[in-house]
């Protein structure tokens, strides 16, 4: 099948589990890219689109389990709170997280992030890059989401540069998103 458009992209998207929010029409995102962007060929631009949040406040996630992530993000305290709430929010309540707590000590060099998952503690010190994202923290996430619920997982998709998309979605829907898109891999 080709995938022409973004209607078709979307459709396609859609039947690997992400979707456009009920609140977002095709309209909103081509008023972001435009129309002669979005029908390149390829996947990139609808996964960034659909990753995104809208581009004004409350800036809602376009998609609830798709998210377009800068790793250049670490701005101080609740940096990484953000990344875990977004986290399990993409997870769609398997991965039950709760009291949040971290710290960011750039000049002491202490950075770490605190929070419940169940009733287990989970406490992840982190590396010191700057505004850098640790990404093994990742790691974390996907075990987590592996023991709350085997039949999810996190995906990841490399876009070259500093950002890519990370995703969670069913076991069945990664084999459909790979067969679609075999560039997509596995978070760890």
């Amino acid at each position: 099948m080709a995938y022409d458009t973004i209607e078709d992209k979307l459709r396609a998207l859609a039947e690997c589990g992400f979707k456009l929010k009920d609140q977002f029409g095709v309209s909103d995102v081509i008023k972001s890219w435009g129309r002669d962007a979005l029908d390149e060929p390829g996947f990139n631009a609808a996964l960034v689109c659909l990753g995104m949040t809208e581009e004004n406040p409350p800036w809602a996630p376009h998609c609830d389990n798709l998210w377009h992530f800068d790793t250049e993000c670490i701005e101080g305290d609740g940096s990484y709170i953000r990344i875990a709430e977004r986290m399990a929010g993409m997870a769609g309540g398997s991965l039950p997280l709760s009291e949040f707590e971290d710290h960011f000590d750039i000049d002491g060099g202490e950075v770490w992030l605190r929070f419940k998952c169940g009733e287990k503690r989970v406490h992840i010190d982190c590396a010191v890059q700057d505004d850098w994202v640790d990404t093994t923290i990742f790691g974390t996430f996907v075990d987590l989401l592996a023991m709350c619920d085997p039949n999810k997982m996190f995906i990841y998709y490399d876009l070259g540069g500093q950002d890519c998309v990370i995703g969670c979605t069913t076991r069945d829907q990664v084999e459909k998103l790979k067969q679609l898109i075999p560039m997509v891999q596995p978070l760890s």
